[in-house]
């Protein structure tokens, strides 16, 4: 083949392929030889050739060629393994690692084995297999349970599995972060005869849930030990606590939040414990607590639970509290709010804020009541006008003071005992809203108005009387008014003085006592007859809704 019909592509016509060698090949074939003629010799021609190129033949290669043995180097033997890619020589472990070898058992432990693998159904296994079972199954003691409820504890299950022999340990396993319960969990038996009685039932229920119990087959160990066993028994406590209440409102509240939060970060939190259909969020410059709160709306109840069992929620690098009701979001923030425990079914609102205002002023107090039954729960807060009261009331320590009204004792403090606080967060809004009704009601059920320079002018020139009227308590904002203004108009324009006597919390009427001349005691009596009629036309008239 000629140069012009050389294969262009043929790395063996390429120069560059080749390396340097073709170069200096290349320059040899046009080098001449050299003739050098010595005087003081002979007279004869000396050629001297360069040194010898490699041939064109040898392949070009980038690792140097070996280099030739010596004779110190052994003749025999393996050959040093000279991989530098390799951390170890192939194989199917690494050098100088002890090789697995199965347990030995001695003749009595073996038929011991075979006679425990048998009663559970491995009797055709051979010995090799029945040792690993026995391994991963803590001697045929280890049993599995699937299928758990959200609710189910380590508590409940081992109150289920005692009726069929001592439990030596149980666990449910648990998402780290959420604390949510991933729906399995092992239970160990004392013997392995217990074993054999649970698995003989076919059917099990654990919290009204029918659950799946089967000996584990798994190498894998569980055995995560909490860092703190108390914070673990609450924990449990808790759990078992919410799942007895009864939640109708899948909304929370959180707070206090910092003020870089917002409610794409509230719906990434809590997405991981179910579906997130709202988040909103209130700054402190709009709200009456003064600290940033946030509203979480689930479009279901079960995550409310969810939420609740994780006692402690971490939010850009801040702890926040969990409510389920306005009402106790905002005594639970409220800087001024001071706490009362241990309380008398006796004692109202009126005799703590009478207590209270040695400290300073009181803008509100109360008694927390159940209001759909009226039952007191036997603690409640009072509320100054100026947090620099709390501190007077509490001298500056965070712990718990005592004192004493109507000769009842009672502590109070910053903060309430963790499970009224827990039952103070439980109650959702349906509850909370007729609270907060209550407590920013400024209607008096008692009070004294009139009775100025005009009555006492009348009553000069004829005589007093006294007329007492019973009207129902419904009425009371009708005739009354906010904090009282209704009632002292009329007292005025009438010349008379009126009183309402305190009525009890049972009855459903309420009494005026009218003090002035007859003619006015009868003025002030037709003002509130006007006032009520005025309020049921408003009430029947028929309203429409564009």
């Amino acid at each position: 083949m000629s140069v012009q019909e050389q294969d262009p592509l043929d790395p063996h016509n390429d120069i560059f392929w080749e390396g340097p060698e073709a170069i200096r090949k290349n320059i040899a074939k046009s080098r001449p030889a050299i003739t050098i003629e010595d005087p003081t010799q002979n007279p004869e021609t000396i050629t001297v050739e360069e040194d010898p190129i490699p041939s064109i033949e040898e392949s070009y290669r980038l690792k140097p060629p070996s280099p030739p043995p010596t004779a110190d180097a052994p003749a025999e033997g393996p050959a040093p393994n000279s991989n530098t890619t390799l951390k170890r020589a192939a194989g199917p472990c690494a050098p100088n690692t002890p090789v697995h070898k199965e347990p030995e058992l001695s003749e009595p432990d073996a038929k011991k084995l075979r006679e425990t693998a048998k009663a559970f159904g491995f009797g055709q296994e051979a010995l090799a297999n029945q040792i690993k079972v026995n391994e991963a199954t803590e001697g045929f003691r280890k049993l599995y349970v699937g299928a758990l409820g959200p609710n189910t504890t380590e508590r409940s299950l081992e109150q289920y599995f005692n009726q069929y022999g001592k439990v030596a340990s149980c666990q449910v396993i648990r998402e780290r972060d959420t604390g949510m319960t991933k729906g399995f969990g092992f239970v160990t038996m004392q013997e392995p005869a217990m074993c054999q009685k649970v698995l003989a039932q076919s059917v099990h229920v654990v919290d009204t849930r029918t659950i799946r119990v089967s000996l584990t087959h798994s190498t894998k160990t569980y055995d995560w030990k909490p860092p703190n066993p108390r914070r673990h028994e609450e924990k449990i406590e808790l759990i078992h606590e919410v799942a007895n209440i009864d939640v109708r409102e899948g909304r929370v509240y959180v707070g206090p939040l910092p003020d870089n939060v917002s409610p794409n970060i509230l719906a990434s939190h809590f997405s991981q414990y179910g579906i997130v259909a709202s988040t909103n969020v209130s700054r402190a410059v709009h709200n009456t607590m003064k600290k940033n709160f946030g509203v979480v709306s689930f479009r279901e109840t079960m995550p409310v639970k969810r939420v609740l069992q994780n006692p402690r929620h971490y939010i850009n690098e801040q702890y926040v509290d969990i409510a389920l009701s306005k009402f106790a979001m905002e005594t639970l923030l409220s800087p001024t709010t001071l706490w009362m425990w241990e309380l008398a079914w006796s004692i109202n609102k009126e005799d703590i804020t009478r207590y209270f205002t040695q400290f300073g002023a009181v803008f509100r107090s109360m008694h927390i009541l159940n209001p759909m039954t009226g039952e007191k729960k036997g603690y409640g807060f009072v509320d100054f006008v100026d947090s620099g009261n709390v501190r007077k009331a509490c001298h500056g320590s965070q712990n718990q003071k005592c004192f004493e009204v109507k000769g009842q004792r009672g502590c109070f403090g910053r903060n309430l005992p963790k499970n009224l606080k827990r039952d103070l967060m439980y109650m959702e809004d349906r509850f909370g809203n007729l609270l907060l009704r209550q407590l920013y009601q400024r209607v008096p059920d008692s009070g004294n108005w009139g009775g100025g320079r005009d009555h006492q002018e009348s009553l000069q020139q004829q005589g007093a009387k006294t007329t007492t009227c019973k009207l129902p308590k419904a009425m009371l904002n009708v005739v009354v008014g906010e904090d009282g203004k209704i009632a002292a108009d009329i007292a005025r324009d009438s010349k008379t003085k009126i009183s309402l006597i305190k009525s009890a919390p049972q009855e459903e009427t309420c009494l005026f006592h009218i003090v002035g001349t007859p003619e006015n005691c009868k003025t002030a009596q037709y003002m509130m007859q006007i006032k009520i009629k005025e309020k049921l036309a408003k009430g029947n008239q028929v309203r429409y809704n564009r």
